[in-house]
């Protein structure tokens, strides 16, 4: 039989320790992390961490008993820490978890007067950065479009990559006002104030569900933060020339480039539809192609015979349907981005070609849908002689317009309609 002494040291050699606080005499906090010396992590074989990470990490902790003035073992603290996957994830984890503890133990907490639980639950629950957010964007995905909780998740993780790592596993009430201003002046000089705008509204949305329906945080203090100031800015239309040009430059430096400019011309679609575009949206059977409007449902537009054969050429049955069509890969693929973020990667592909033609900032992706909506307009109007009324009449399924008055306004927007030269009805010649 084994002596009580071999016992205890070969137990107690299976818990490591991570001193970061001084003992106290009251309590003990020691970190249990797999059976291993995570100090050593770099010398364990493939195995051995794997084996490690397989255990449950917990936080082992004694208190004195009032009773009896002696320390005892209370229950293992998780905290959640086994989500994580990476020793240097639970590492870090662990020590916010024993910070938080020790600092309520100085507040006079004891575990003789109430479960440790109780106070996690008085004091509305230590919970990560990082997981709070989660929990936050797993909740709207309940309530919103699929397209606006991209939107939540790409400024979630944009947001996560900004603080790195440790303030990611941080409490959800550390984070400040401050931070999160630091992190939208970096966007707005990486972007636009759009985009910046854009990434405030997606990261208040989540924090009004932490404040309102997880009750994770006391106020959304996002909502304080003022918008920065956009100018309105209209796309210039394209001249034949200019538009012949492109064409035949992009046949040759970009045709993948060019075949997206096709859905925005003669799909009449925004750039941002088209980068929503999935293969499984072409139905070329049909000729008709599926897209998400903003805000709104599902909708189906024909697809012109002016450019099936350029889609077939993407032989699309020979890809995952869940793919997006348009990618940084030049074929489709997976893009884990929000729509902002695809949108502005193909708006700095077509600078180059803006670049190219000296075309300046008034021209944008957006001109083709300009241009071609202006040259359809106009043909029924010239050559087929059809009234203003009626040019609009037959112009709105095609443009997918919502309403009569929208497209009289994007008409006018865009100065499509254009009055036939009046010279011979001015009869004073100066």
């Amino acid at each position: 039989m084994k002596s009580k002494k071999k016992i205890k040291k070969k137990y107690t050699k299976k818990y490591t320790k991570i001193p970061l606080f001084k003992m106290s005499k009251n309590y003990s906090i020691k970190f249990y992390t797999g059976g291993v010396d995570v100090a050593k992590w770099s010398e364990l074989t493939q195995k051995e961490k794997k084996e490690a990470l397989e255990k449950s990490w917990y936080i082992r902790w004694y208190f004195e008993n009032p009773k009896t003035n002696k320390l005892e073992r209370q229950g293992n603290m998780k905290s959640g820490v086994n989500r994580y996957h990476k020793m240097s994830d639970r590492v870090e984890f662990l020590k916010q978890a024993k910070k938080f503890l020790k600092t309520i133990i100085k507040e006079g907490y004891s575990p003789y007067e109430k479960s440790i639980e109780d106070h996690f639950e008085t004091e509305n629950t230590f919970i990560t950065i990082k997981d709070a957010l989660k929990k936050a964007h797993d909740h709207s995905s309940l309530t919103v479009s699929k397209v606006t909780s991209n939107d939540y998740y790409y400024a979630k993780e944009q947001f996560l990559d900004f603080i790195g790592l440790t303030n990611q596993l941080k409490d959800i009430k550390e984070v400040t006002k401050t931070t999160v201003l630091k992190f939208l002046n970096k966007k707005l000089k990486e972007t636009s104030a759009r985009t910046r705008n854009n990434y405030k509204s997606s990261l208040s949305a989540l924090f009004t569900i932490l404040e309102n329906k997880l009750n994770l945080i006391d106020r959304n203090f996002i909502k304080d933060i003022s918008n920065e100031k956009t100018k309105a800015k209209t796309d210039r239309t394209f001249k034949k020339s200019e538009l012949k040009n492109i064409v035949d430059w992009l046949k040759y430096t970009d045709p993948y480039l060019l075949l997206y400019i096709k859905f925005v011309a003669y799909n009449f679609l925004r750039p941002v539809e088209v980068n929503r575009l999935k293969v499984k949206d072409i139905n070329l059977e049909e000729s008709l192609l599926y897209f998400q409007a903003k805000n709104k449902p599902l909708k189906i537009k024909r697809i012109p015979s002016i450019f099936i054969d350029d889609i077939k050429s993407l032989n699309l049955h020979l890809y995952n349907k869940e793919y997006f069509l348009f990618t940084p890969k030049n074929e489709p693929a997976d893009w884990n981005s929000s729509d902002n973020s695809r949108r502005d990667t193909f708006s700095k592909r077509f600078k180059i070609v803006k670049d190219r033609f000296n075309l300046g900032n008034q021209y944008g992706l957006y001109s083709f849908r300009h241009s071609f909506i202006t040259n359809l307009f106009r043909y029924l109007r010239s050559v087929e002689k059809k009234s203003y009324s009626e040019a609009i009449e037959v112009l709105q399924p095609i443009t997918g317009h919502e309403t009569r008055v929208a497209l009289e306004k994007y008409i006018h927007t865009i100065d499509a309609d254009i009055p036939e030269d009046w010279s011979d009805k001015i009869d004073f010649i100066l």
